[in-house]
């Protein structure tokens, strides 16, 4: 009979989890892009994320293969959200677009850039107040169910392509 490590045993009592961390990169129609994640701030990549209350549901899908649709909510009542009030009544934030990074903890720690990303666009500002921004989002082919994959172009079947 083996023993468990003691390695295992403390990561198994660890408080605080060794997870994914969402960060969310919010680019206006017109330019300029807002770095954020919840709670707390981080930097990444070289690039601040700023601490703001944020909720983002309906990415999952069912086994039928329809997609809910995404919702994300930034602010809580607690945060007085006025800079996105020029944003919000000038339309920059119509059609704006999001980026949802999935990153590990670690990776986040050591500053590598390993990570999964997402891509929405804002579909319908349902709600603005001072402390609350509620979006519906969509993905780029949210009527179709699927992404479609880029072209990739690599030797030996494109032989001027040179290997990079």
């Amino acid at each position: 009979m083996t023993s468990t490590p003691i390695e295992h045993i403390q990561d198994a009592h660890k408080l605080v989890a060794d997870a994914e961390i969402d960060l969310f990169e919010l680019t206006p129609i017109g330019g300029g892009t807002v770095y954020f994640k919840n709670e707390n701030e981080v930097t990444w990549q070289g690039n601040l994320y700023e601490g703001l209350p944020v909720s983002f549901d309906g990415i999952k899908r069912s086994s039928q293969g329809t997609a809910l649709a995404p919702k994300m909510n930034i602010g809580d009542g607690t945060v007085d959200l006025s800079p996105f009030k020029p944003l919000v009544f000038d339309g920059w934030l119509d059609d704006a677009t999001v980026r949802h990074i999935m990153v590990l903890r670690e990776h986040v720690e050591a500053d590598v850039p390993i990570f999964q990303e997402r891509f929405y666009r804002v579909k319908r500002l349902e709600e603005y107040h001072r402390m609350w921004i509620a979006m519906q989002l969509a993905t780029a082919s949210d009527a179709l169910g699927f992404t479609l994959p880029h072209r990739q172009y690599h030797p030996p079947a494109f032989p001027a392509v040179a290997p990079q």
